[in-house]
């Protein structure tokens, strides 16, 4: 959740993202889905989202959803606006994702984009100057999600640039560790061992496992899949709740047991999903 204290001296207000309870990411078929799909399920996400859950969210969600334009993006825009505060945004580089889970940091600290965040703010914050006889209002309204959508808009094709040179890089990694581990069985093991759940670092139990997946899986890969790559292991690594599309579902699916990942979702269970949600926050309103 997006909070906004004031200060007495100095800065106007400290920023903070946090996340207090479960938490749901979603891929960006789910946000169209549940935007423009059932009105009541959309309805009782939004309900479960005000009741407590989280979502996380990330700068490649933002520019994805940038992408439909009309009606389609209005409905969208409306659906994230309606999330209000609730949301925290979440590292895309999963590189620094691991390197900061190896080093000890707290799970805020590793997952949380905070440099993100106040950025973001600061544009927000930009039709302020002194003397403009404006207001800030630091309601629930003011750290709105749709306002994301034109700041990444514009950075959209350089996201999918790198995302496609991530695609290229991770294909041509995994096809030859494929290959050799073809003339060598006991290579995959040595440069891929399976390694079991560490609740300290989730993270980095979803990306050497799934990496290890995907070696053997590499003649499957196709694009976006670095883009895809790196949602899997920050929304199972850091969720309750995930959706992914039946590959990845597969693949999360695949991995050592027991964990302590988000349960995943495919894209035909999005009413299940919201119903695990209303069931856990009615489990907590109980106990």
């Amino acid at each position: 959740m997006i909070r906004a204290t004031a200060n007495a001296d100095g800065a106007l207000f400290t920023l903070n993202a946090s996340a207090s309870g479960p938490v749901v990411s979603l891929d960006n078929r789910a946000f169209i889905n549940l935007a423009k799909g059932d009105p009541s399920r959309r309805k009782r996400f939004l309900g479960a989202i005000h009741s407590g859950v989280e979502l996380l969210f990330s700068v490649t969600n933002a520019a994805e959803l940038s992408g439909p334009q009309g009606r389609s993006a209005d409905i969208v825009r409306a659906f994230l606006d309606e999330i209000g505060p609730r949301w925290f945004p979440a590292k895309h580089d999963v590189t620094e994702v691991i390197k900061l889970e190896i080093e000890g940091k707290s799970p805020d600290a590793v997952c949380i984009d905070q440099d993100f965040l106040k950025s973001y703010v600061a544009d927000l914050l930009h039709p302020y100057t002194p003397g403009c006889g404006k207001v800030i209002s630091l309601s629930d309204d003011f750290f709105r999600l749709g306002p994301i959508m034109d700041r990444v808009g514009p950075q959209r094709e350089s996201i999918y640039k790198s995302s496609e040179s991530l695609d290229e890089l991770l294909k041509e990694k995994m096809n030859v560790v494929r290959a050799l581990s073809k003339r060598n069985p006991l290579l995959l093991d040595k440069k891929f061992p399976w390694i079991q759940f560490n609740p300290t670092r989730p993270a980095c139990f979803v990306y050497f496992n799934l990496l290890r997946v995907m070696a053997v899986d590499a003649s499957s890969l196709k694009s976006g899949d670095g883009m895809d790559f790196c949602h899997a292991v920050m929304a199972t690594a850091f969720a309750s709740f995930a959706t992914l599309d039946k590959h990845w579902k597969r693949r999360i699916e695949s991995l050592p047991k027991p964990n302590q990942l988000a349960r995943v979702y495919g894209p035909s269970e999005l009413d299940q999903m919201v119903t695990d949600m209303e069931l856990w926050l009615a489990h907590r309103a109980a106990s």
